[in-house]
């Protein structure tokens, strides 16, 4: 879209005093609004992208439309071209223009549409699926869960689980298993009524696909329904739960059981899982005349986050395994592979989605996962029913973690939990530390925080003096 157009496009919103699909006005004469990403993100998912007029107010009493300028034009483009590289999923290459209108200086901003593969294209701090925006009308909306799958499907970041699954073949796959699937999936299927194999529908739901025309299994429907999986085989033998109890809660004590879970995914959930409840810790107690026994976690929170870990892995990285640990006081899984993009710690329990959108599919068809969204949420309300702290989320580069911690960290406070946190992640933290953790809390309450948790045989303290500092106790 020209100057040209745009300013021909200007002139017929103010004929008929409304916005068009293809145009958006602001006023924004001095700065740009902090909410100006939803227009962003609207227009780059509209066909053939729109562009927003700033220096333009409506007059919300007389339903009409005022040329009013901008002063800041230099502030205003600069503003915006912080938003276009680096706050956007995306990064859209726009067209700006200065035009001169009825004595008055307007700032346009042609936002391109976003290729397809990229879509949704959403403002990175809100995250997904709340930051993507599309364009209705003249107004803008937020995606719906329908809209927001079908992009990413459609997405190549996503991709990867649709991707040949290598040395495979056709016959490699369960038939029993994708039954069972199937026979799931149609509902309305008369019981016992024969269920045929068909490739297509097998390739519409991601089990296999055309690779250089040859129909094969793709990696997740070779993942999830393979009659065997070969560890011999590259990259299989890194597709592994690696399970591993300790001693203490530090890996350097003593190894009291391991596994290496090897297999289809369903498979690794159900193993990893039941590893998890043989080693921890059950207690019971008397209700009536009934006794109950209870898990030291809540088993619900273990099976969703075993579950999330299988799910939710990058795939491409087989550098590493997943890794389950459980500690005297905690339990630890890692993950290869950092949460998808537009997802952080901050805002998981809303933002969540997976890479893998086939693997998930496949296995919420086969009662793996909860409804989409829901399997974080499970996690905290179990915990917080339970008395427990909630969970714990580490994001780095490769690799993704979340921990439960134990019953010793019930009574901790906010200040309490924010120093375990953190001194999870770097094994020991000084006074000094902890006043930068705590910004602005006084040093007297810090060192009170610091005396309960030492008492609490939560922590210990090492060193004398000005070389003083704590490490989890063990």
């Amino acid at each position: 879209m020209n100057e040209q157009e745009i300013k021909q496009k200007l002139e017929f919103a103010l004929q008929i005093n409304s916005e068009l699909p293809e145009l958006e006005l602001k006023t924004a004469s001095n700065n740009i609004p902090k909410d100006i990403w939803r227009s962003i993100s609207a227009m780059s998912h509209r066909r053939g992208g729109g562009a927003i007029v700033f220096g333009v107010k409506e007059d919300v009493t007389r339903h009409v439309f005022e040329i009013v300028g901008c002063n800041e034009l230099n502030r205003i483009q600069q503003k915006m071209i912080e938003y276009f590289n680096d706050k956007m999923s995306f990064v859209l290459r726009p067209q700006y223009y200065v035009i001169p209108y009825r004595e008055k200086n307007l700032f346009a901003v042609y936002i391109p549409e976003c290729p397809q593969e990229y879509k949704p294209c959403y403002f990175k701090p809100v995250g997904l699926p709340q930051g993507a925006y599309i364009r209705e009308g003249h107004t803008n909306r937020p995606l719906t869960d329908n809209e927001f799958r079908t992009y990413v499907a459609l997405s190549k970041q996503f991709q990867f689980d649709l991707s040949e699954a290598p040395d495979t073949r056709l016959e490699d796959l369960s038939e029993d298993k994708i039954k069972f699937l199937l026979q799931k999936r149609e509902e309305d299927l008369e019981r016992g009524a024969a269920i045929r194999i068909d490739n297509e529908l097998l390739k519409n739901i991601g089990i296999i696909g055309d690779f250089n025309e040859v129909k094969k299994p793709t990696i997740a429907g070779f993942l999830i329904f393979a009659k065997a999986i070969p560890q011999e085989k590259y990259p299989y033998e890194r597709y592994v739960m690696r399970c591993v109890k300790f001693s203490g809660n530090d890996s350097a004590s003593s190894i009291i059981d391991k596994l290496d879970v090897i297999g289809t995914l369903d498979h690794q959930i159900d193993e990893s899982y039941k590893f998890i409840l043989r080693n921890i810790r059950k207690t019971a107690h008397i209700v009536g005349t009934k006794r109950h026994e209870k898990y030291e976690y809540p088993e619900q929170a273990i099976r969703e986050l075993v579950a999330n870990a299988v799910i939710h892995r990058d795939y491409k990285i087989v550098e590493t395994f997943t890794q389950i640990h459980i500690f005297k006081d905690r339990l630890e899984i890692t993950n290869p592979g950092s949460l998808p993009p537009g997802v952080t710690v901050e805002n998981i329990k809303d933002a969540q989605y997976s890479r893998n959108v086939i693997i998930a599919g496949r296995l919420k068809d086969l009662d793996y996962l909860e409804e989409y969204g829901r399997g974080i949420d499970i996690v905290f309300d179990k915990m917080e029913e339970w008395g427990l702290p909630a969970p714990l989320f580490r994001n780095s580069v490769n690799s993704f973690q979340s921990i439960l911690l134990g019953e010793k960290f019930r009574n901790l406070n906010i200040r309490q939990h924010k120093i375990i946190d953190r001194l999870l992640i770097k094994g020991q933290l000084t006074i000094r530390d902890c006043l930068k953790i705590l910004k602005g809390t006084p040093r007297v309450t810090i060192n009170g925080d610091l005396r309960e948790l030492k008492e609490l045989e939560i922590i210990k303290q090492k060193g004398a003096s000005v070389n003083t500092y704590y490490v989890i106790a063990i």
